[in-house]
């Protein structure tokens, strides 16, 4: 390998040749005894510049007709000589001219020669970042470092695959990083099946708690441990409004009312009225006359359970958004409770930590410069962001707090349920293998530079992916996730296991000839 000092192209031995172009489509012939995969990257060298595209497609064939093909295959027919050949078609995505990289302006020329991307490539495609997720994949290889910009957290991002593709072990990596670049970063972090801290899933088992920061930059929630609960007296009106999605204006209004006239324990006293009086008696505190509304609201305050909304002052949401302004990433494992609830205790914390980024923004913007950028990694985002239900406070995040330095990311294996418009703001998209047709069809119609991958993220193997993250990767890389454990044993190696001290080594030298010396005299 080596550089050609005229036009500044890497030179590495040639894998084929261009047969035709159109657009942004390229084919060219396979040399025999070379083997691609689909996404994996290629450089074409054309005159002065250099562009790079993505294999999405491949056949072979001959130049026998179909009928001899078939009279040779069955042996009745031997035929002269002929050719055999395997054709790619690939999608031009970047070129690369006097050192400048930009969107192709053009395309190659016929006979030019393609080449693998190499480590050199790597460099070009300028992939690395402070949140590295993996590295990139060209055919067998592991290339260079690939990973998501912190400026990136804040236009929002999205994790979609299968169950089993190896979402929980991106989600790990991911957010180890961000604990790493702490108080740079910080994240809130929800786990709906309890497999974050320990890792479950995972082989060997290894989760956030075997992170070396643990116990100085992340805070771990759960309702099992009884850290994870809502006083009464903390919910106004206006949380019944993040706590139930479909709360109707006269509901609210009749909120207000009671929270007017009975303070900060209006919750526990207007259900100790209705238990006692029924909906007369609620009326009667409010001066109101609406049997229906008033049965609504009593309905959805009679719904919050004593175990996570017990009477009291104390919220653990304002532990979370202390903790998240300091830089401590929050994980609150909502594990072993019901869906209810977990919609519940998920909008009421990402709502506080939220809004506490942007009450600072609108009044004291000094302060906010300070706070970290959150990344708030929500499972099940299906849940949360389905067109077809009431909207939730996540909608909110991804269309309007980008500017706030909030940013959502959405894990699900049903990424075509998501809201349009939500998912059109999700410009950093990590994307694993993904088997059903409806989300393939939802992914690749919906999301720049992956027309033409529906194969390809069928065919992804466990742990691999392709990443886009705009404006900095204007195109689809195809990764490999980085191994959670594979990444705490180098972490280890790096910071913890330093080399012997000399003078430690020295003085136990001593030690061991003195207690020799002081045998030998007795």
């Amino acid at each position: 390998m080596h550089t050609n000092g005229s036009s500044g192209a890497i030179m590495s031995e040639s894998i084929g040749f261009v047969c035709g172009t159109e657009g942004d489509k390229i084919s060219f012939f396979l040399n025999h005894g070379v083997a691609l995969s689909y996404g994996q990257i290629v450089r074409i060298d054309s005159d002065e510049r250099s562009f790079y595209a993505r294999v999405v497609n491949a056949q072979s064939s001959s130049t026998l007709k179909t009928i001899e093909q078939l009279r040779e295959a069955e042996g009745k027919e031997a035929f002269g000589p002929y050719s055999s050949f395997r054709s790619v078609d690939a999608i031009l995505f970047l070129e690369k001219k006097d050192g400048k990289i930009r969107s192709p302006t053009f395309n190659p020329n016929y006979r030019d020669k393609v080449f693998t991307a190499n480590e050199e490539d790597c460099t070009v495609l300028k992939l690395s970042g402070e949140l590295e997720v993996g590295r990139l994949r060209s055919g067998e290889q592991l290339l260079g470092s690939a990973g998501i910009n912190i400026e990136a957290i804040p236009l929002m991002m999205g994790m979609f695959g299968m169950t089993g593709s190896g979402k929980t072990n991106t989600e790990l990596i991911l957010n180890a990083q961000i604990i790493d670049n702490s108080p740079q970063t910080v994240a809130l972090i929800f786990d709906f099946a309890g497999q974050l801290l320990d890792g479950k899933g995972i082989r060997p088992q290894k989760g956030l708690k075997d992170h070396p920061f643990f116990h100085s930059k992340v805070q771990y929630y759960s309702a099992r441990d009884r850290k994870m609960v809502v006083g009464l007296y903390t919910i106004t009106p206006e949380k019944l409004i993040t706590l139930f999605p479909d709360l109707g204006v006269p509901q609210f209004r009749l909120a207000q009312k009671l929270y007017r006239k009975l303070g900060k324990g209006w919750i526990q006293d207007t259900k100790e009225v209705y238990g006692a009086e029924g909906y007369v008696g609620v009326g009667r505190i409010a001066d109101y006359k609406m049997k229906h509304v008033i049965e609504a609201l009593m309905l959805k305050l009679s719904s919050l359970s004593y175990d996570l909304f017990p009477v009291s002052d104390y919220s653990f949401v304002d532990s979370v958004t202390q903790n998240i302004a300091n830089g401590i990433t929050c994980l609150v494992d909502i594990s072993g409770i019901s869906s209810d609830e977990q919609n519940k205790i998920v909008c009421l914390t990402a709502s506080a930590v939220a809004q506490h980024y942007k009450r600072m923004w609108e009044e004291n913007y000094e302060e906010w410069k300070n706070l970290p950028t959150l990344l708030i990694t929500l499972e099940e985002a299906h849940e949360f962001l389905d067109p077809n239900k009431s909207r939730t406070i996540f909608s909110d995040i991804a269309l309007t707090y980008r500017k706030y330095r909030v940013g959502l990311n959405a894990v699900t294996p049903r990424p075509s349920r998501i809201n349009f418009d939500v998912f059109a703001e999700l410009w950093t998209k990590v994307i694993m293998k993904t088997e059903l047709r409806k989300d393939r069809a939802y992914l690749t119609e919906n999301t720049p530079y992956l027309e033409y991958s529906d194969t390809e993220i069928k065919m992804l193997d466990v742990g691999e992916a392709l990443l886009i993250s705009e404006p900095k990767i204007r195109f689809a890389v195809p990764i490999k996730v980085t191994h959670y454990p594979e990444y705490l044993a180098k972490k280890e190696n790096n910071n913890y296991r330093l080399p012997e001290s000399q003078n430690l080594s020295e003085m136990d030298k001593r030690l061991k000839k003195l207690d020799e010396q002081k045998s030998l005299s007795l």
